[in-house]
């Protein structure tokens, strides 16, 4: 199996997949989404949305260009601030969630820098 195949695999299970599902189960329990649950959700859409390339070039931005970092850069930031005010409300799920999209955001930038 070829190593990049590898790890995209990784990458989705461990950045998108294990995120969403603990945002899942968080939101089957209370009902209702709640604010610091819209900020991941978005960024878990927004994430699995840029995975196609024509879709990312339309959501995120082209390829080498500041707005893809902008992007990049303003959810990792995002997602860093709602995992800090998820942990001081305890909502722990909510807070490892947002900590692993903010890893896999900053992944994404690092990538795209290196490419």
């Amino acid at each position: 199996m070829p190593a990049w195949l590898i790890s995209w695999t990784v990458f989705c299970a461990l950045g998108m997949a294990f995120p969403a599902i603990l945002l899942l189960l968080v939101w089957r329990r209370r009902a209702a989404v709640s604010g610091l649950m819209a900020i991941p959700l978005v960024a878990v859409l927004v994430l699995a949305l840029s995975m196609n390339h024509d879709i990312r070039c339309v959501v995120i931005g082209a390829d080498y260009t500041r707005r893809l970092y902008v992007t990049i850069l303003v959810f990792v930031a995002l997602i860093l601030i709602n995992a800090v005010c998820a942990a001081f409300r305890k909502a722990w799920a909510i807070a490892v969630a947002s900590a692993v999209l903010s890893l896999a955001w900053f992944f994404i930038g690092v990538v795209n820098s290196a490419v």
